[in-house]
């Protein structure tokens, strides 16, 4: 059965990446530790902009926001998926609605916008369908963020059993989309983003395997 509506996650499915993967240094990394001990969720997440803002408090909020994108820009360089963008605009073309459920940044959406050369809306990503962890302040594999969108695509007639998530993270994505209901794809397609966390491709947990993101049109 196709899906009803597709979800992706963005570092390691639509951006090729070492996201999550990455050691800051010990200045920020001590002030996210600090702030995620402050939260209340088991999965916390934090607001780059409030980690540089605290580590540099001479610099007015638009100078915090190009710093914080200079070093991201540096310690995490991306690139498209292959067929990132085409599998995007065939599935927007279909009527398929399309949405985002990443753990993410204020500069997320504009470097995946600069890296795949069109806006959400050019590429048929609906906003409404997107889930962000900085701004929920809770990160994946928290299924909240699955179950927002989740609510809302059931408030459009969409039952989850119809809906499609991709993601490379067999924790982070597979597990929390499979508990909020979605079916799912694990996207191993880039060895270097796939995180199967001691699991095989075979005991991954998920609906299917896919190792180029346009095979979701024969999958």
């Amino acid at each position: 059965m196709s899906p009803r509506a597709v979800l992706f996650d963005i570092y390691g499915t639509l951006l090729s990446s070492a996201a999550g993967e990455l050691h800051p240094d010990p200045a920020l990394r001590d002030l996210i530790a600090t702030a995620h001990a402050a939260s209340p969720h088991p999965f916390p997440e934090i607001d780059i902009r409030e980690i540089h803002a605290a580590l540099h408090p001479e610099l007015a909020p638009d100078e915090v926001e190009a710093l914080a994108v200079v070093h991201e820009r540096k310690a995490n360089p991306v690139t498209p998926m292959p067929g990132a963008a085409e599998t995007l605009r065939q599935l927007a073309a279909k009527g398929i609605p399309l949405g985002l459920i990443s753990n993410a940044q204020f500069y997320t959406v504009p470097i995946l916008e600069e890296v795949l050369g069109a806006t959400l809306t050019e590429l048929g990503i609906d906003p409404d369908l997107c889930c962000f962890s900085y701004l929920e302040r809770r990160a994946k594999p928290d299924p909240y963020l699955f179950e927002i969108v989740r609510d809302k695509l059931a408030r459009r007639g969409i039952p989850a059993a119809e809906v499609l998530y991709i993601g490379n993270d067999v924790r982070n994505d597979i597990d929390p989309a499979s508990a909020s209901g979605f079916r799912t794809a694990l996207f191993a397609g880039d060895p270097t983003s796939l995180r199967l966390r001691g699991r095989g491709l075979d005991a991954s947990g998920a609906d299917q395997v896919i190792h180029d993101l346009r095979e979701i049109f024969t999958g």
